[in-house]
């Protein structure tokens, strides 16, 4: 889908049309792609998230197959308003992650926030040269939080890379007892 809305601001993050497609569909990713984008073979894979929800691997699978369509390596960003440890249960999302992900070249990168999710985003895509920016989709995640953000503070963000939003898959935080059985079985390996 396209990311210039019905206003023509193609300064806006998203258009409406995009965001109303990225709500509305609940069993599928969604790949917007911005209105004037030259295609380039991604290389370069970010996944937005703050660990405070459990992905399965059947939710990462459509980044996790691109990586491997592409050889890309996946840049795992993690955006903080301030620089603190990770809880017990975000540093089990990492490993769950990490392990997800054990198959391809991967990096954790901790930002402080800028402005706005979506200025850090940016800011990181384009230092890093990214070339796909993934995200979770469910309620509290990033890619929620951007889509209400004030206009004012997404004005700047003009995204020049495609957006691959996952939709949620039913899953939700992990309880005590599944993390004690997850480190119980890595302890086994």
């Amino acid at each position: 889908t396209g990311t210039k809305g019905a206003s023509g601001l193609d300064e806006v993050f998203m258009g409406s049309n995009t965001v109303r497609i990225i709500k509305s569909i609940k069993n599928s990713p969604v790949l917007a792609i911005p209105q004037f984008f030259k295609y380039q073979r991604p290389s370069e894979i970010a996944i937005a998230t703050d660990f405070n929800r459990f992905y399965s691997q059947s939710e990462l699978q459509p980044m996790i197959d691109l990586a491997h369509t592409f050889n890309a390596t996946i840049r795992i960003v993690h955006v903080q308003y301030e620089i603190k440890a990770l809880t017990e249960i975000q540093q089990f999302n990492l490993n769950m992650l990490r392990k997800y992900l054990s198959d391809n070249e991967h990096y954790l990168h901790t930002v402080s926030e800028l402005n706005s999710v979506s200025k850090t985003l940016e800011v990181f895509a384009e230092e890093l040269d990214i070339h796909l920016l993934a995200m979770l989709n469910y309620q509290h995640s990033y890619m929620e939080k951007m889509t209400r953000e004030p206009v004012v503070k997404r004005l700047a963000f003009h995204t020049q890379i495609p957006l691959l939003v996952i939709p949620e898959l039913g899953m939700s935080k992990p309880t005590k007892s599944t993390i004690d059985k997850e480190n119980a079985i890595a302890d086994q390996d």
